[in-house]
Formats: C-alpha cells, sequence, structure tokens
C-alpha cells in the first residue's frame, strides 16, 4: 500500500472556557481517518526517520491552559488550496519536497511565547529583565545613527570590523587569548557559530562528541543535521575525560573519524559546573591525538561569581586545534543577536562563505563597538551581584523545599542549577503540573540526545525576580513530593 497523501490541517486549542477555537497556524498531516505522527523529541536519530509520538515538545509551556503544543489531537482536517500553485491547485505534497534534514523536524519552534514569560514564574530562560542595559545602550543608539551612518547599510559577512577589533580587545584582557581579525567571525549569537561549523563539518550520519548532559540547542542542531551524538558524561570536575578517550578510542577502532568535540568550559549549560585546568589540557591532548577538533562554548565566561577564572581551553591549545565560541547575549543583552567564533583562518574563510545575511546586525554590531569598550566591564560587575544574590536564594529554597532524596550543583557562575530527583519522578510528566501553577523549567531530557534525564531538571535563576524564587521552587518541590506518593514512597 503506498504511503498516505498528506494535506494541510488547521490546528485548534482550547481556550480557558471550553472553547475549542482555530489557530492562526496551519500544520501538515494525513488525511482525516489516517494515523498522524510527529518528530520524536529528546531522543537520538542519527540515520533514517524515527517512530513519531503524538505530542509536542515537552519543555514548551504555554500561558493560555488548557493548551496545545504542537499536536494535533484537538486538530480538525480542513483542506486548503495553496494561493502560489493558484486558486484550484491542489496542495503541494511536502512529504516529497522536503530535504532530509527537514522532514523529521519538529513543527513548533524551540523559543515561542516569549513575549508574556514575565507573566510567570520561569525557571527556563536564560536571560533576565536587568540584563539589556538600556539607558546607556540607547544612548550609544543615538549617537550611532548620527555619527556612523554606514551602520543602515548592509555589512561584511565576517562581520563588522570594529566590532572585531572591540572583541579583540577585550579577549586579550579578559580571556587571555591572542588572536587577530583573520581569526574571527561575528554571528548571529553563539547559535548561529555552531549552526555555521556543522554545516561546515558535518555530513548526516557523521559522529560528534558532546557533554552529556549538555544545551538544548546543540541537542536540536546536532538533531537537524543528522549527527551521531556520542555523549560523555560531566561530573563534578567537568567533561569526564577518560570517558572521552574510551570515545575516542572506541570510535578509532570502528574506522570513524569524529568531527568534534563539543565542550561547554565555564558554568556548562546545563549542569553550571566548569571543566578544570587539568581537564582543559587533557582535552586538547585527546583531540589532537585523534586529529579531531574541539569546539570551545564559553557563553558564561564574564559570569563568574566566585573562585579563581579558568583559561579558556583555546588559549590552553594556541587556536590549533579549538574553535571559541562566545556571544555578547548574556551581558549585553540576548536581543541583540551578537556573537563571535574563532578559528584558524583557513576554517573561518569557509564560515564566512557560508554566511549570506548580508551582514550580522550591522547596526547593533555598531552600537555594541562603541558600547563595549566604555560600559561593559561595570556592567557586568552589576550583572554579577544580581545572579550571585538570585543564585544564593535559589540553592536556600531548594533545601528548604525538595524531597529527600534530591541533589543539586552549586554554580560558581552562570545561570544554571542542575537537579536530580528520585528515580521515579518524571520531570517531563511534572512540567504541565507546574505551568498550570504558573511555573515553568526546562525537564532533563531535552538535554540529552538518547532520552535520559527524566529525573532530572535545569533551573535557571537569572530571570525570576528575587520575590518569585521561592514560591516557584516551594511549587516545584511539592509536584515533586506528589509524583513520589504517587509512586508509593513516601
Amino acid at each position: 500500500m503506498g504511503r498516505p497523501s498528506r494535506i494541510l490541517h488547521r490546528a485548534f486549542r482550547t481556550t480557558p472556557n471550553g472553547v475549542v477555537a482555530p489557530t492562526n497556524r496551519l500544520a501538515f498531516g494525513h488525511r482525516a481517518g489516517e494515523q498522524h505522527r510527529q518528530p520524536a523529541h529528546g531522543t537520538q536519530r542519527a540515520v533514517g526517520r524515527s517512530p513519531l509520538p503524538d505530542h509536542g515538545p515537552p519543555y514548551q509551556c504555554r500561558s493560555d491552559r488548557p493548551f496545545v503544543v504542537a499536536t494535533f489531537r484537538t486538530a480538525r482536517p480542513v483542506e486548503e488550496s495553496c494561493s502560489c500553485f493558484g486558486p484550484s491547485a491542489a496542495s503541494p505534497n511536502l512529504s516529497v519536497l522536503l530535504s532530509r534534514r527537514a522532514i523529521d523536524l519538529p513543527d513548533a519552534p524551540r523559543l515561542d511565547n516569549t513575549e508574556d514569560v514575565a507573566t510567570r514564574i520561569s525557571f527556563v530562560y536564560g536571560l533576565t529583565p536587568d540584563s539589556p542595559p538600556a539607558v546607556r545602550v540607547a544612548m550609544t543608539c543615538r549617537r550611532t545613527r548620527h555619527e556612523r551612518p554606514l551602520g543602515a547599510r548592509y555589512g561584511d559577512s565576517a562581520g563588522y570590523r570594529g566590532l572585531i577589533e572591540a572583541l579583540l580587545a577585550k579577549l586579550r584582557l579578559d580571556e587571555v587569548i591572542d588572536a587577530g581579525r583573520e581569526n574571527m567571525i561575528v554571528t548571529a549569537g553563539g547559535s548561529q557559530s555552531l549552526q555555521l561549523v556543522l554545516d561546515a563539518l558535518v555530513v548526516w550520519g557523521d559522529s560528534v562528541i558532546t557533554d552529556a548532559p549538555t544545551w538544548l540547542g546543540a541537542v536540536q542542531a546536532f538533531r537537524n543535521v543528522g549527527a551521531n551524538v556520542v555523549g560523555v558524561p560531566v561530573d563534578e570536575h567537568g567533561t569526564d575525560t577518560s570517558a572521552l578517550e574510551r570515545e575516542l578510542v572506541r570510535l578509532r577502532d570502528a574506522g570513524v573519524q569524529p568531527k568534534l568535540i563539543y565542550v561547554i568550559s565555564n558554568f556548562q549549560n546545563p549542569s553550571g559546573i566548569s571543566t578544570t585546568v587539568e581537564r582543559r589540557q587533557r582535552i586538547v591532548e585527546l583531540a589532537r591525538e585523534h586529529g579531531t577538533l574541539i569546539l570551545e562554548d564559553d557563553a558564561y565566561f564574564d559570569l563568574r561569581y566566585e573562585g579563581a577564572s579558568l583559561p579558556p581551553i583555546y588559549a590552553l591549545d594556541e587556536g590549533a586545534s579549538t574553535m571559541y565560541l562566545g556571544t555578547l547575549s548574556k551581558t549585553m543583552g540576548a536581543g541583540m543577536r551578537l556573537g563571535w567564533l574563532l578559528a584558524p583562518p583557513a576554517l573561518i574563510t569557509r564560515l564566512t562563505a557560508l554566511k549570506i545575511d548580508g551582514g550580522t546586525n550591522v547596526f547593533g554590531a555598531h552600537v555594541a563597538a562603541e558600547w563595549l569598550p566604555e560600559h561593559l566591564e561595570a556592567h557586568v560587575r552589576q550583572l554579577r551581584t544580581v545572579y550571585r544574590r538570585r543564585r544564593d536564594v535559589m540553592l536556600a529554597a531548594l533545601e528548604r523545599h525538595m524531597p529527600p532524596g534530591t541533589t543539586w550543583t552549586r554554580p560558581e557562575g552562570g545561570f544554571f542549577v542542575w537537579v536530580t530527583l528520585p528515580p521515579s519522578v518524571d520531570t517531563t510528566r511534572m512540567l504541565p503540573q507546574a505551568c498550570e501553577r504558573g511555573v515553568e523549567f526546562l525537564p532533563g531530557a531535552t538535554c540529552y540526545s538518547d532520552g535520559r534525564g527524566r529525573d532530572q531538571l535545569r533551573l535557571s535563576f537569572s530571570f525570576a525576580a528575587d520575590d518569585t524564587i521561592e514560591s516557584g521552587i516551594r511549587i516545584i518541590g511539592e509536584i515533586a513530593k506528589g509524583e513520589l506518593l504517587e509512586a508509593g514512597r513516601h
């Protein structure tokens, strides 16, 4: 029997008063009466298609409860015509037209419903209302508009040279990284740096090595390019280099060349743990021995609240086999969408050729180039004070409200606390209950490529106001205790 034909469905949601209402989005599904499937979330996919569950991403939380998130349980099939094919033409068969990378993608964005996040107690987002230095940036914008009219035009693919020079000066001073303009490309946040690297290096089915758990965005980026993800544990000292060596040897013996080792060296997302200097040096040695590259994600370098700064892997390696990813999202403001990547010149030229954006946030780059030398240091000091206090409030609340048998990390910087609950607790199942009570967090399974982490969750202390952290943690603790009671544990 042939594959079912596909048509457009209009998604519906149940409003708070019980009315089933159409949303503004269209979704591609099967004809009425045929079984519908969706892309898997939180599971590893290397080659080919995977069984697809009938629910949306477990980490997405809507405010209009009860809600429908990328689900067709309440959808009513509506045959639609695509206007671009003429008023009477049948809808195109996307299952034939979509690329291999696109066909298994989820039908909901990773970030959604962010505009009203301030109405909830959100432990999801790595940002804060205090983050954008609005007044000083606004003043800089006004000066830039009058003094730098080129900021309103297209820019160089590698990025505005003035910003590159400002970033290189910051790196020399703070990270003790000595690099030249030929080593840097400006990107739309750190996420575009990762996407460009994967685009340049990874073919469907290639192997990449990463911390497990790791940043949700990296998990999804690896999935999008069809990478075979090899996870390496993270312990209290950071990336487990003994496990990394075992995996590298295993891959070598199987005739597999891993394309890169992805490491978040400082205040790792989601665990909050920093990799020790000794292990950083060992990662460099292993990468050289096995002929692969290191992609060091150092998004949180500036946000250290205690302890001594550690040298980046890039500095230890002198850039020989290490790429270094940074961002202004955690300091100047996430909405600026400005980041950077350091890499060998031969790779930078190829990554630049892959960019077709006409220059990354050209006006914002001009603003940042002027703002950074004058204001970044003072602003970061203010952020450290705010974030340190919120971290301490959250850690104290966890002590008071989490059930026995729960453990969590105590980060020296960054945004995140990583919580491990007793094994019978499923944090993905907990999330809808928390959302009903106005609280949201990131379930642990979203931070793994193989579906692990069901008893874990990530808490961001950076966004929620000080006076809401306590009540939010109390609610999560009550839900966790209820899950344990339901499982027969007291």
